[in-house]
């Protein structure tokens, strides 16, 4: 009976003793890490390595993009592009007084004085500013007539006061009455006077001038602008 319990408690002694030899062969230590079989050298663990230089995130992107070919490894997050929005109407107030407008002043048309038609004076008095041949052109006489009748050679000097017989044959003046262009404006000259302005148009009368721009008086004062009809 003894013998029995004795070996009993010895194989029990022997079945723990294998247990604790077998627990103890399966602990592995706790600082070192799996062995590669070429280099032998040993993986750092979590904790017992030192960051020595900041890493490099430029080189890092470069050796994943070689160690996996043909994919694009993107260095800068992609930029969010943002729809156009679509421009703001507001609507026009509609209660604006509107203010009429007024028409364009508009000149009133000038209405020339026409000459009368009427038979030629049988004399004339010879005004400031006029001479022989200006009165032939303005009552269209002939030239010749109108010097011989007056007994006055083409070179005569005369003055302002002589008085002329006018010829009645109705022979014409021989050449251009018009000497300027008109209906125009004339703009009063230091020296000027309605006879002289008369003379220089040719077939204009003083008396059509006045008339035209309502004239009383024969004076003239420099810087008129007068209308030649």
């Amino acid at each position: 009976m003894n013998l029995k319990r004795t070996l009993r408690i010895t194989v029990m002694l022997m079945l723990l003793g294998l247990l604790a030899l077998v627990l103890a062969s399966c602990k592995l230590p706790a600082s070192k890490g799996p062995q590669t079989g070429q280099s032998g050298e040993e993986f750092p663990l979590p904790g017992e390595t030192e960051q020595t230089s900041p890493i490099d995130v430029g080189a890092l992107a470069t050796q994943t993009a070689q160690a996996r070919p043909g994919e694009v490894v993107p260095t800068q997050p992609p930029v969010e592009t943002q729809a156009p929005t679509e421009p703001v109407v507001y609507p026009l107030p509609t209660d604006i007084p509107v203010v009429p407008t007024e028409p364009a002043a508009t000149s009133t048309p000038i209405v020339y004085v026409q000459p009368t038609q009427g038979s030629i004076p049988a004399t004339y008095t010879l005004q400031d500013g006029e001479y022989v041949f200006c009165i032939a052109r303005r009552f269209d006489v002939n030239v010749s007539e109108l010097l011989e009748l007056n007994n006055l050679a083409p070179d005569t000097l005369v003055g302002p006061g002589l008085e002329l017989q006018i010829p009645q044959t109705g022979d014409p003046f021989e050449g251009e009455r018009r000497l300027q262009d008109h209906p125009t404006t004339y703009t009063v000259q230091d020296g000027d006077s309605l006879g002289s302005i008369a003379c220089s148009f040719g077939d204009v009368s003083p008396e059509l001038i006045m008339q035209q721009n309502g004239l009383s008086s024969p004076d003239l004062t420099p810087g008129t602008e007068l209308v030649i009809p």
